[in-house]
């Protein structure tokens, strides 16, 4: 084929297509998207969760692109970030472009391959790529495997193009490269793919596989030689069947049910999926393609299997991802070329309500991020009263559920507390972790905990967005030396920011602000000795003093705003909510802080 010929096809290819209902084509198939973009910057402060707050702390710092285990395409993710940073714009927009980056590259994807190549399946499965199996992980948005699928459907809608030139050849090469190197489990998703579109009468040329083969080759000889320390742990534990027991469960009748009753409820689409795909072989009598799927199916649940045990959980959703390719790219890309018109319509809008539900799935897990997050705003507020950058946390105070006091915590709250000033600079570290392997002694005055297990320089900082005062690591929760309680309640004052209604026999959590005008701060201590309860009044009648006990989760120098876990009467109506202090001998302060509810 001549070069004239080749950018003739090119260009017939990237032409504006012509579908029927051509207003709701230009239309429909962008609102997903535009919903994640407006999640994205919405939630752009909860997307910096784990190492998703590790990697953009370590562009920011570093002024350059951080790549890890040979993973180059998560630089793609950093490329709008990286330029804000280096055009002097503030934290807050750089933590935006980063989370809203995550979300503009697939979007490109389905831009390419829905548009451009015309390709609405493909296009389709990217979006589910983005939707489906995915509530927790939304908030580390770059876990490898979320870009590795997204560019393998982009290599297969390219790959069953007709056209044969040297120019598409190097695309496909360069695709299976970036596709490889995103994560090791591609290694097996990349053949399956391609073993599943494989046809004697659509075959491509030997050639084809031939280079496609010699590449793969040469990227696991690369990684075998290059492989980062975190992969050869994970790798040796795998297959370390002496010390890892894991594999065990595998002969117990319990764990599949177990694993069934869990995959049911929260994969059931790509349990679904895996059956519609099942029937569609059968009835086509493609057992080859059906005994493929299987196959794979199982062989990775054997790799679920022997490490894991199942939890619904941000790394669990990580590990289950593969499924979403083993179940999904079998059915949207084998399904009829031509179906009955029925059944295309209700195909149609089965993918539009899947995708719809995945989105509100996502947008209702973020109730959990966004408070840890209001949480630890809070507690970077509480710590600004005390003087100082470095703090301790109290796990036994502060832990609500939601709180996931996790080894990113310390270099979160270092983003979320510098996005109001490189002067108001924050670190946040459990106590736990600052114990770790006597991170205590360790941690000099010019230096913070990054992670419990590394220690960083101030220097090491980037001083245009971040500063740490010198000094010791002070707790939040000082000891509970004596206190003039009596006196110090006098200053004291609680508002309560209870919802309007709430459903009876319910247990929330509501939100309390405490205010002390003196000068003594009220000291939390470091155990169970000061606690936030509540009880609840029908007129003047008490209907319950033996309310839950929330621990103080910091000292209060001036204000401190915390959640207080409380449990809804069954009595119906007015209602008025009454939270005070209280000692662990149950004396109480008697502060009159209420609040009007309603309950149903």
């Amino acid at each position: 084929m001549s070069l004239a010929e080749t950018r003739f096809n090119i260009r017939r290819f990237l032409r504006r297509p012509k579908y029927r209902y051509m207003a709701v084509n230009r239309l429909v198939p962008h609102l997903p998207w535009f919903i994640l973009i407006g999640l994205s910057v919405l939630l752009y402060k909860e997307r910096i969760f784990a190492d998703s707050g590790f990697y953009i702390s370590q562009v920011i710092n570093n002024k350059f692109f951080w790549i890890e285990c040979q993973r180059i395409v998560l630089g793609i993710s950093q490329l709008l970030p990286l330029s804000a940073i280096w055009l002097g714009l503030d934290l807050r927009y750089v933590l935006i472009l980063y989370s809203v980056s995550h979300v503009l590259f697939f979007y490109a994807l389905f831009l390419f391959v829905y548009y451009g190549l015309r390709d609405r399946r493909s296009g389709l499965l990217i979006i589910l790529s983005q939707t489906v199996g995915i509530m927790y992980s939304f908030f580390t948005p770059m876990f490898e495997l979320y870009y590795g699928v997204p560019l393998l459907i982009t290599f297969y809608a390219i790959w069953k193009l007709n056209i044969r030139a040297s120019l598409i050849v190097l695309i496909l090469v360069i695709l299976e490269i970036l596709i490889l190197l995103s994560h090791p489990l591609t290694f097996m998703l990349f053949p399956f793919l391609l073993v599943l579109d494989y046809s004697r009468k659509k075959a491509k040329p030997v050639s084809y596989y031939f280079i496609l083969g010699m590449v793969m080759i040469g990227v696991v000889c690369l990684k075998a030689y290059m492989m980062c320390p975190y992969e050869v742990g994970k790798l040796s534990w795998q297959f370390a069947y002496d010390s890892n027991k894991k594999y065990m469960q595998l002969l117990d009748p319990a764990f599949y049910m177990e694993f069934g009753k869990y995959y049911l409820r929260y994969y059931w689409e790509e349990l679904l999926a895996l059956l519609l795909a099942t029937w569609m072989f059968l009835r086509r009598k493609e057992w080859f393609k059906l005994v493929w799927v299987i196959v794979t199916f199982l062989a990775y649940l054997f790799l679920v299997g022997s490490v894991y045990t199942v939890d619904h959980s941000r790394y669990m959703e990580q590990v289950m991802f593969p499924f979403f390719v083993i179940t999904f790219f079998p059915l949207i890309l084998k399904f009829p070329k031509e179906p009955r018109p029925g059944l295309q319509n209700i195909s149609v809008l089965f993918v539009s309500g899947l995708i719809a539900y995945r989105l509100f799935v996502i947008y209702s897990g973020s109730d959990l991020f966004v408070a840890r997050v209001r949480q630890m705003e809070n507690l970077i507020q509480s710590a600004r009263q005390m003087g100082g950058s470095k703090f301790i946390v109290s796990s036994a105070n502060v832990d609500k559920g939601y709180t996931q006091l996790n080894w990113s915590y310390p270099l979160e709250s270092i983003l979320l507390s510098a996005i109001d000033g490189d002067d108001l600079t924050v670190t946040l570290v459990p106590d736990l972790d600052y114990y770790y392997e006597n991170n205590n002694s360790k941690a000099g005055p010019e230096q913070f905990i990054f992670r419990k297990w590394e220690l960083k320089d101030h220097a090491w900082l980037n001083r245009q967005y971040f500063h740490l005062d010198p000094g010791a690591y002070h707790p939040l929760c000082d000891s509970n030396t004596f206190q003039d309680l009596d006196e110090i309640s006098r200053n004291l004052r609680i508002d309560v920011h209870a919802r309007r209604y709430y459903q009876a026999l319910d247990t929330v959590w509501v939100q309390v602000k405490i205010v002390n005008h003196g000068t003594d701060p009220l000291r939390a201590g470091k155990g169970d000795k000061l606690f936030l309860s509540y009880f609840w009044m029908k007129g003047t009648e008490y209907l319950d003093w033996n309310g839950i006990l929330t621990p103080l989760e910091t000292d209060v120098i001036k204000s401190l705003s915390q959640d207080v876990r409380i449990a809804v009467p069954k009595t119906k109506g007015r209602l008025t909510l009454k939270v005070d202090f209280v000692t662990s001998g149950r004396m109480w302060f008697g502060l009159n802080s209420t609040d009007q509810v309603l309950v149903y």
